[in-house]
């Protein structure tokens, strides 16, 4: 079973630098270039292949693209059985150790977002961890529409997108 995440866990989580950072997407500046998606795949798999990436983008009716990727909520974490997810100490990442995953599927099944999928040559679990506190993606977007924040940051931007698309 996976271990839980014990308080002095969560305040060496609290306390890390990195683990107060989060990805944020500013639709609004996103163009589809596809550019984060090759960047997470290469990243990841060293090939431009959006079948390996961890991140998407999505677009709405209106026209507008936009990146979605894991909000590392940990919904997954518990419904493993085999334990091959656990939350990084660095990050605060949900992470997938390829050696326990077993390809049941159950990380996937549990999320609500459809941001954990198997890869179709493995069978494992792939998700998005943060690049391991420096996310490709964040990187390579020639517009910014990625942003790897601190948490109220984040939070301030969230609010502001919902005050947008509420206001259309």
């Amino acid at each position: 079973m996976p271990r839980a995440l014990f308080w002095k866990d969560f305040i060496r989580l609290v306390n890390s630098e990195i683990c107060m950072k989060t990805l944020v997407a500013l639709p609004e500046r996103c163009t589809g270039c596809q550019r984060c998606v090759l960047a997470c795949s290469y990243a990841h798999a060293q090939s431009f292949s959006p079948s390996k990436s961890r991140i998407w983008v999505v677009r709405a009716k209106r026209r507008i693209d936009y990146p979605i990727f894991c909000n590392q909520c940990g919904l997954c974490v518990g419904a493993c059985p085999a334990g091959a997810l656990s939350r990084d100490a660095k990050t605060g990442a949900v992470v997938v150790d390829e050696e326990k995953c077993v390809g049941c599927g159950f990380c996937v099944r549990a999320c609500p977002w459809g941001l954990v999928v198997l890869d179709s040559e493995t069978g494992k679990a792939i998700k998005c961890d943060l690049c391991g506190g420096d996310p490709a993606c964040v990187k390579e977007c020639p517009e910014a529409a990625l942003l790897f924040v601190d948490l109220n940051e984040a939070a301030s931007a969230k609010r502001s997108l919902l005050v947008r698309l509420l206001g259309e």
